[in-house]
């Protein structure tokens, strides 16, 4: 596996997950389009990278523009700790 595409695996993992943790996060309330019973689930399973986005909203729930830019960051983060903990050993000298 060549850098670029192990650098695409981790954005593309990270992306998945930080996502739907920010879906989850961005439905938490009754008054949200997509609230439902899944809410609950998908906030508790993607919570290590949801924690601050959580915390903004749990402390005011009309804060989400501030949440997005959170969870920008977040991603570029998760996405650079999977490639570096995870897909660098896969990369090959080709």
């Amino acid at each position: 596996m060549t850098k670029n595409t192990a650098c695409k695996y981790a954005y593309l993992i990270a992306s998945i997950y930080v996502g739907v943790g920010t879906f989850s996060i961005l439905s938490m309330y009754p008054h949200n389009l997509f609230y439902g019973e899944w809410v609950m689930w998908g906030v508790l399973l993607t919570l290590p990278v949801n924690f601050i986005g959580w915390a903004i909203l749990y402390s005011d729930p009309e804060q989400h523009a501030l949440v997005i830019p959170v969870q920008i960051v977040v991603f570029i983060l998760v996405g650079w700790l999977l490639f570096r903990l995870v897909f660098k050993k896969y990369i090959t000298k080709t």
